[in-house]
């Protein structure tokens, strides 16, 4: 039994593993791998679709959820990171699946506790189980991953996702490319091509993966206007319908409008609610790997 902290928690074998029983799982739908067991499902920050797809997995697996929200928890009233985790250690519990908006809370937590930590995302440092699902619904496609172009665009620079992403896509052989304002690219991206515009590559590409934009961005002057980006940086019809073996990912949710349009998501080569789907089935996976 093992955590799941970051990427590089992963090799190449359990990679290939957590897509096996992926795989298994969209045809069998329950297990009992975690019959009499206790998971803490412990979010720090808004979620639907990892929060709901880990507790419908922890329960499709035969175990218990204990949900902590940190709204209307004594964390409310002043109490310590360390003291939630100290106080949720004292029921037993044999798991934890924890979103924090600091990078490395999972590693903070795992010093703390005995228990298989998983990360279900920390401030902009990573989010595993999401490139995951990410890089299982591309596989899912493919069938391999390995030479296949990815442009990943958007604000990299804070995005948990795109660090994720960029580490596993190159763990599996993709040469990954990425977009986005000079202001949201990171300086140092070894081996990543950096493609001024969506435009410039997106004839080359495979696919590409669409990275949500906050709002707060532009507020702040990151971004000049919404319509400066949307005219480099944006996905629309035009563009889907000409390019018909492009697939396109967004980890959602999506600000329409501005990262790609509505009318996007009537084409069959944009995966987003493939991919919500296959969110449950490779956090069923990873809940199987870490605990067998």
């Amino acid at each position: 039994m093992h955590s799941l902290l970051d990427i590089s928690s992963l090799s190449q074998h359990d990679i290939a593993t957590i897509f096996e029983y992926a795989a298994s799982y969209q045809k069998k739908k329950r297990d009992d791998i975690l019959q009499g067991k206790d998971l803490v499902i412990a979010f720090f920050e808004s979620s639907t679709r990892t929060r709901s797809s880990f507790d419908l997995a922890v329960r499709r697996l035969g175990g218990n959820t204990i949900y902590f929200d940190s709204q209307g928890s004594s964390i409310a009233k002043g109490e310590s990171f360390i003291d939630t985790i100290h106080t949720l250690n004292q029921y037993d519990v044999h798991g934890w699946i924890i979103r924090h908006g600091y990078a490395y809370a999972p590693q903070i937590l795992q010093q703390e506790t005995q228990s298989i930590v998983i990360n279900a995302g920390d401030g902009s440092h990573q989010h595993p189980t999401q490139a995951l699902l990410d890089a299982y619904t591309l596989y899912s496609k493919w069938g391999s991953i390995d030479g296949k172009k990815i442009m990943i665009v958007g604000d990299v620079m804070h995005s948990r996702v795109a660090r994720s992403n960029i580490q596993l896509l190159s763990m599996l052989g993709a040469k990954v490319f990425v977009s986005g304002p000079g202001t949201l690219l990171p300086r140092n991206l070894p081996n990543i091509t950096i493609v001024p515009t969506i435009h410039d590559a997106i004839h080359e590409m495979d696919a590409i993966i669409m990275l949500r934009i906050q709002i707060e961005r532009m507020k702040s002057g990151l971004i000049p206007s919404k319509r400066e980006y949307t005219r480099y940086f944006s996905i629309n019809e035009k563009m889907i319908a000409k390019h018909k073996e492009l697939l396109v990912l967004h980890p959602g949710p999506a600000n329409y409008g501005l990262e790609l349009s509505m009318e996007c998501m009537s084409y069959k080569n944009v995966l987003i609610r493939e991919q919500v789907k296959n969110g449950l089935y490779i956090r069923m996976a990873v809940l199987k790997h870490c605990f067998s």
